[in-house]
C-alpha cells in the first residue's frame, strides 16, 4: 500500500518505470527473433577489399546452388597447381572479401583457391527462409566444390575445405557428402558441439544488436533464452556434431584453431569437438580473439596451416589402415 505522505508525482513516476519495465520483458522474445533473423539474412555491405588489392588475379564465377538459377558469387585463383583447390568461406554476416588475407597465403604457397559467398551473404543468392540453414550453408559448400573441376578444366581437383566461424561449421558437415574428394579440413574460430548453446554470445559481444530496452535486467535475460531457442530453429542442428565415424571423419586430417581471448566461440569448446576425431590437430593462439588469429601471431598461424596442408598432401592415397597413429597435436 503506498503511503498517504507520498507525493503524487513519485508514484507515477515508479509506476511508469514499472511499465516500462514489463514492456521490455513482453518485447524481448519478439527482439530476439528479429535478431536470430538478421543474423543469417544480414544486410548487405559495400566491398572495401578486392583480390588485386592482396596480390590476387581472380576469376569472377557464378556457381550454380540450386533451381531457378540461384547462384552463389565467387572468385577464383588459379595458382602453381590446379590439381588442389582450397575452398574459402567466411564468418557469419561477412562475406568472401574478409577471407582474402588467407588465399594469399595459401596461393603464394602454390594453391589454387576458390572464395564464395553463402547464400544470403556477399553477391550470392537471398534465401528468405527461417530454419535450416546448418543443412543450407553444407549445400552451399557442396555446390562449390562440385564446381571447381570447371574451373580447373579438368578431373576433379582435391579439395582443402577452410571455414571460418559459421562457414567452420558448413565446412565440416560437408565433409560427409565430399570426403572422397577432401585432403584436409581447416577451422578457424570454431565450431562448437553445441551452437545454440554458445548463440547468446553473439549478443554479448555485439556482433548483433538489440533495442536498448532489451539489453538489461530481465529483460536481457529473457532476449538471451529466446535468441537462444530461435536460434536452435534457425540453425538447425540435426545430427550435429558429425559423427566421428560417419564417412571421412575417421580418416580426414582435420587442424582447428582457437583463440585464447575468443568469447564468442571459446577454444575450449573447439577443443572439445576437435577430440572426437582422431586425425585432429589443434592450434591455441592465447591471446588471440575471435577471427584474430591471423593477425595476433601471423607467423605461427601461417606456418601451422601450410605444414598442416603439407602433411596432409603427404597422406593423398594412403588407405586409413596406413595411419596407425592419431595426428593430433595441441600448441598453445
Amino acid at each position: 500500500m503506498e503511503s498517504k505522505d507520498a507525493p503524487i508525482g513519485a508514484v507515477a513516476l515508479r509506476d511508469v518505470g514499472m511499465s516500462d519495465r514489463t514492456g521490455a520483458v513482453l518485447a524481448a522474445p519478439l527482439d530476439a527473433l528479429r535478431a536470430a533473423y538478421t543474423a543469417f539474412h544480414p544486410p548487405r555491405t559495400e566491398r572495401r577489399r578486392r583480390p588485386e588489392q592482396f596480390g590476387l588475379k581472380a576469376r569472377e564465377v557464378a556457381i550454380p546452388a540450386g533451381r531457378g538459377g540461384r547462384t552463389l558469387a565467387g572468385w577464383y585463383c588459379p595458382g602453381e597447381r590446379t590439381d588442389r583447390v582450397a575452398l574459402l568461406g567466411h564468418g557469419l554476416g561477412l562475406d568472401k572479401s574478409r577471407s582474402l588475407p588467407y588465399a594469399r597465403a595459401l596461393h603464394q604457397s602454390g594453391h589454387s583457391v576458390l572464395l564464395f559467398d553463402y547464400r544470403n551473404h556477399g553477391d550470392s543468392f537471398r534465401d528468405r527462409g527461417f530454419t535450416g540453414f546448418d543443412r543450407k550453408f553444407a549445400q552451399d559448400t557442396v555446390a562449390a566444390a562440385r564446381c571447381t573441376a570447371a574451373l580447373t578444366g579438368g578431373a576433379r581437383p582435391r579439395l582443402i575445405l577452410y571455414g571460418f566461424s559459421l562457414s567452420s561449421f558448413a565446412m565440416l558437415r560437408a565433409l560427409r557428402t565430399l570426403h572422397r574428394d577432401v585432403d584436409a579440413v581447416v577451422c578457424d574460430s570454431g565450431p562448437a558441439c553445441d551452437p545454440p548453446a554458445i548463440s547468446p554470445n553473439l549478443l554479448r559481444e555485439g556482433l548483433l544488436t538489440l533495442p536498448e530496452r532489451s539489453r538489461d535486467g530481465r529483460a536481457a535475460t529473457v532476449a538471451e533464452r529466446s535468441f537462444e531457442l530461435f536460434n536452435h530453429l534457425t540453425i538447425g542442428g540435426a545430427q550435429w556434431p558429425p559423427a566421428p565415424t560417419a564417412p571421412g571423419y575417421a580418416t580426414t586430417p582435420m587442424l582447428f584453431i582457437g583463440g585464447g581471448a575468443d568469447t564468442v566461440v571459446p577454444a575450449g569448446e573447439i577443443l572439445a569437438l576437435a577430440r572426437r576425431y582422431p586425425h585432429a590437430r589443434t592450434l591455441v593462439l592465447p591471446e588471440a580473439r575471435h577471427l584474430r588469429g591471423l593477425w595476433t601471431d601471423k607467423e605461427r598461424y601461417t606456418s601451422t596451416v601450410l605444414e598442416f596442408l603439407d602433411s596432409a598432401r603427404a597422406r593423398t592415397g594412403s588407405s586409413p589402415q596406413a595411419v596407425t597413429e592419431p595426428t593430433r597435436t595441441v600448441h598453445r
